[in-house]
């Protein structure tokens, strides 16, 4: 997808492999969108604490100085101070303005 400069993507599961491709695949190092500039997450679903999966993908979507925007919005359980400064050094812009998600009776609102 050579031409996509922005994605908008709702319900996000960040799990291993996020936006990259088949690292067994023939495309394994390539990007799935080289032309991305602005990426916003909206209601977001972790599968770690430490957002680990997302900061795999802005390195290698940043990878060759590609500076891209990354906006989080919506529901998502917090991010820390720490995991903040970590995604700021990766992204030209960053954005959080996510609501966190309360736990209750068995099920995330």
């Amino acid at each position: 997808m050579p031409n996509i400069e922005t994605l908008w993507i709702t319900d996000v599961n960040l799990s291993k492999g996020f936006l990259q491709p088949n690292p067994d695949g023939p495309h394994h190092n390539t990007k799935l969108f080289p032309s991305l500039r602005r990426l916003h997450l909206e209601n977001v679903y972790p599968d770690d604490v430490d957002w680990d999966h997302l900061k795999t993908y802005l390195v290698h979507q940043t990878s060759g100085n590609q500076a891209i925007s990354l906006r989080v919005s919506g529901s998502s359980p917090s991010m820390r101070p720490e995991v903040v400064n970590e995604i700021n050094g990766l992204v030209e812009e960053f954005a959080y303005d996510a609501k966190p998600r309360v736990k209750s009776w068995g099920s995330w609102f």
